[in-house]
Protein backbone atom coordinates (compact mmCIF):
# COMPACT_ATOMS: atom_id res chain seq x y z
CA UNK A 1 0.00 0.00 0.00
CA UNK A 2 2.82 2.37 0.91
CA UNK A 3 4.64 1.57 -2.35
CA UNK A 4 1.49 2.46 -4.31
CA UNK A 5 1.23 5.80 -2.51
CA UNK A 6 4.89 6.60 -3.24
CA UNK A 7 4.40 5.71 -6.91
CA UNK A 8 1.39 8.03 -7.11
CA UNK A 9 3.40 10.90 -5.60
CA UNK A 10 6.22 10.27 -8.14
CA UNK A 11 3.74 10.32 -11.01
CA UNK A 12 2.34 13.63 -9.70
CA UNK A 13 5.83 15.17 -9.78
CA UNK A 14 6.33 13.94 -13.34
CA UNK A 15 3.04 15.56 -14.39
CA UNK A 16 3.99 18.87 -12.76
CA UNK A 17 7.29 18.84 -14.62
CA UNK A 18 5.54 18.10 -17.92
CA UNK A 19 3.08 20.94 -17.33
CA UNK A 20 5.91 23.44 -16.73
CA UNK A 21 7.67 22.20 -19.85
CA UNK A 22 4.61 22.57 -22.09
CA UNK A 23 3.87 26.05 -20.82
CA UNK A 24 7.32 27.15 -21.93
CA UNK A 25 7.01 25.39 -25.23
CA UNK A 26 4.53 27.51 -27.17
CA UNK A 27 3.35 27.79 -30.78
CA UNK A 28 5.73 30.56 -31.60
CA UNK A 29 8.74 28.52 -30.81
CA UNK A 30 7.55 25.40 -32.63
CA UNK A 31 6.07 27.08 -35.66
CA UNK A 32 3.11 25.78 -37.66
CA UNK A 33 -0.57 25.03 -37.23
CA UNK A 34 -0.24 21.33 -36.81
CA UNK A 35 2.03 21.75 -33.87
CA UNK A 36 -0.59 24.12 -32.35
CA UNK A 37 -3.30 21.51 -32.66
CA UNK A 38 -1.02 18.94 -31.13
CA UNK A 39 -0.09 21.39 -28.45
CA UNK A 40 -3.71 22.05 -27.60
CA UNK A 41 -4.40 18.35 -27.51
CA UNK A 42 -1.37 17.83 -25.33
CA UNK A 43 -2.42 20.72 -23.09
CA UNK A 44 -5.88 19.13 -22.70
CA UNK A 45 -4.27 15.83 -21.91
CA UNK A 46 -1.93 17.60 -19.54
CA UNK A 47 -4.86 19.29 -17.76
CA UNK A 48 -6.64 15.98 -17.60
CA UNK A 49 -3.49 14.38 -16.22
CA UNK A 50 -3.12 17.20 -13.70
CA UNK A 51 -6.74 16.79 -12.70
CA UNK A 52 -6.18 13.05 -12.38
CA UNK A 53 -2.96 13.71 -10.45
CA UNK A 54 -4.86 16.01 -8.06
CA UNK A 55 -7.50 13.32 -7.59
CA UNK A 56 -4.79 10.75 -7.05
CA UNK A 57 -3.03 13.09 -4.67
CA UNK A 58 -6.26 13.59 -2.72
CA UNK A 59 -6.83 9.83 -2.77
CA UNK A 60 -3.26 9.30 -1.50
CA UNK A 61 -3.87 11.86 1.22
CA UNK A 62 -7.19 10.25 2.17
CA UNK A 63 -5.65 6.79 2.10
CA UNK A 64 -2.71 8.02 4.22
CA UNK A 65 -5.18 9.42 6.75
CA UNK A 66 -7.14 6.16 6.72
CA UNK A 67 -3.88 4.25 7.05
CA UNK A 68 -2.87 6.28 10.12
CA UNK A 69 -6.33 5.80 11.61
CA UNK A 70 -6.19 2.07 10.92
CA UNK A 71 -2.70 1.86 12.45
CA UNK A 72 -3.96 3.71 15.53
CA UNK A 73 -7.00 1.42 15.69
CA UNK A 74 -4.75 -1.60 15.24
CA UNK A 75 -2.54 -0.42 18.12
CA UNK A 76 -5.64 0.13 20.26
CA UNK A 77 -6.94 -3.37 19.53
CA UNK A 78 -3.49 -4.88 20.07
CA UNK A 79 -3.31 -3.20 23.46
CA UNK A 80 -6.82 -4.50 24.25
CA UNK A 81 -5.80 -8.01 23.18
CA UNK A 82 -2.70 -7.74 25.37
CA UNK A 83 -4.82 -6.48 28.27
CA UNK A 84 -7.35 -9.30 27.83
CA UNK A 85 -4.52 -11.84 27.50
CA UNK A 86 -3.08 -10.56 30.80
CA UNK A 87 -6.52 -10.73 32.41
CA UNK A 88 -6.97 -14.27 31.07
CA UNK A 89 -3.59 -15.27 32.53
CA UNK A 90 -4.50 -13.70 35.86
CA UNK A 91 -7.88 -15.45 35.86
CA UNK A 92 -6.22 -18.73 34.88
CA UNK A 93 -3.78 -18.39 37.78
CA UNK A 94 -6.67 -17.57 40.09
CA UNK A 95 -8.59 -20.53 38.72
CA UNK A 96 -5.60 -22.81 39.30
CA UNK A 97 -5.26 -21.49 42.83
CA UNK A 98 -8.96 -22.08 43.47
CA UNK A 99 -8.72 -25.56 41.99
CA UNK A 100 -5.77 -26.35 44.26
CA UNK A 101 -7.66 -24.97 47.27
CA UNK A 102 -10.75 -26.95 46.29
CA UNK A 103 -8.65 -30.09 45.90
CA UNK A 104 -7.12 -29.48 49.33
CA UNK A 105 -10.56 -28.97 50.88
CA UNK A 106 -11.85 -32.14 49.20
CA UNK A 107 -8.86 -34.04 50.58
CA UNK A 108 -9.49 -32.60 54.07
CA UNK A 109 -13.17 -33.52 53.83
CA UNK A 110 -12.26 -37.05 52.78
CA UNK A 111 -9.79 -37.37 55.68
CA UNK A 112 -12.28 -35.93 58.16
CA UNK A 113 -14.99 -38.21 56.79
CA UNK A 114 -12.75 -41.23 57.35
CA UNK A 115 -11.85 -39.96 60.81
CA UNK A 116 -15.55 -39.41 61.56
CA UNK A 117 -16.29 -42.97 60.44
CA UNK A 118 -13.54 -44.30 62.71
CA UNK A 119 -14.83 -42.17 65.61
CA UNK A 120 -18.38 -43.41 65.05
CA UNK A 121 -17.16 -47.00 65.06
CA UNK A 122 -15.20 -46.31 68.26
CA UNK A 123 -18.25 -44.56 69.77
CA UNK A 124 -20.43 -47.56 68.93
CA UNK A 125 -17.92 -49.88 70.60
CA UNK A 126 -17.75 -47.60 73.65
CA UNK A 127 -21.56 -47.46 73.85
CA UNK A 128 -21.71 -51.24 73.71
CA UNK A 129 -19.00 -51.48 76.39
CA UNK A 130 -20.88 -48.92 78.51
CA UNK A 131 -24.13 -50.86 78.11
CA UNK A 132 -22.31 -54.06 79.11
CA UNK A 133 -20.79 -52.28 82.12
CA UNK A 134 -24.27 -51.03 83.17
CA UNK A 135 -25.65 -54.56 82.86
CA UNK A 136 -22.79 -55.97 84.92
CA UNK A 137 -23.27 -53.20 87.50
CA UNK A 138 -26.97 -54.00 87.73
CA UNK A 139 -26.20 -57.72 88.11
CA UNK A 140 -23.60 -57.00 90.81
CA UNK A 141 -26.01 -54.64 92.55
CA UNK A 142 -28.77 -57.28 92.45
CA UNK A 143 -26.41 -59.96 93.78
CA UNK A 144 -25.14 -57.61 96.48
CA UNK A 145 -28.71 -56.68 97.47
CA UNK A 146 -29.66 -60.41 97.50
CA UNK A 147 -26.65 -61.22 99.68
CA UNK A 148 -27.50 -58.31 101.98
CA UNK A 149 -31.11 -59.54 102.19
CA UNK A 150 -29.96 -63.05 102.99
CA UNK A 151 -27.52 -61.64 105.55
CA UNK A 152 -30.32 -59.55 107.05
CA UNK A 153 -32.56 -62.63 107.16
CA UNK A 154 -29.83 -64.63 108.90
CA UNK A 155 -29.21 -61.78 111.29
CA UNK A 156 -32.94 -61.49 111.96
CA UNK A 157 -33.13 -65.23 112.58
CA UNK A 158 -30.13 -65.05 114.86
CA UNK A 159 -31.67 -62.10 116.70
CA UNK A 160 -35.00 -63.92 116.95
CA UNK A 161 -33.19 -67.00 118.28
CA UNK A 162 -31.23 -64.88 120.73
CA UNK A 163 -34.40 -63.17 121.85
CA UNK A 164 -36.15 -66.48 122.35
CA UNK A 165 -33.18 -67.81 124.26
CA UNK A 166 -33.06 -64.73 126.40
CA UNK A 167 -36.81 -64.98 127.13
CA UNK A 168 -36.42 -68.62 127.86
CA UNK A 169 -33.37 -67.93 130.02
CA UNK A 170 -35.28 -65.17 131.77
CA UNK A 171 -38.23 -67.45 132.28
CA UNK A 172 -35.93 -70.19 133.53
CA UNK A 173 -34.16 -67.81 135.90
CA UNK A 174 -37.46 -66.59 137.11
CA UNK A 175 -38.57 -70.16 137.69
CA UNK A 176 -35.26 -71.02 139.24
CA UNK A 177 -35.51 -68.08 141.47
CA UNK A 178 -38.99 -69.12 142.57
CA UNK A 179 -37.91 -72.62 143.13
CA UNK A 180 -35.04 -71.46 145.18
CA UNK A 181 -37.26 -69.27 147.22
CA UNK A 182 -39.62 -72.13 147.76
CA UNK A 183 -36.84 -74.39 148.81
CA UNK A 184 -35.39 -71.88 151.13
CA UNK A 185 -38.60 -70.96 152.67
CA UNK A 186 -40.80 -73.86 152.82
Amino acid sequence: MLAFLQACLCWRNVLKFANKFWKKFSLRERGGVEVGKNTRLLQLQLRESEHLAEKLSQTVSDLTTVLYLKEAELQYWQSRVSQYRQEALTLAKGSNTLKATLSEFEFNIECQSKELGALRTEQKGLKEALAQAWREKEELLQRWMEEKREEADRLNQYNDTQERWQRLAKHLRKNLHREMEKSMFP
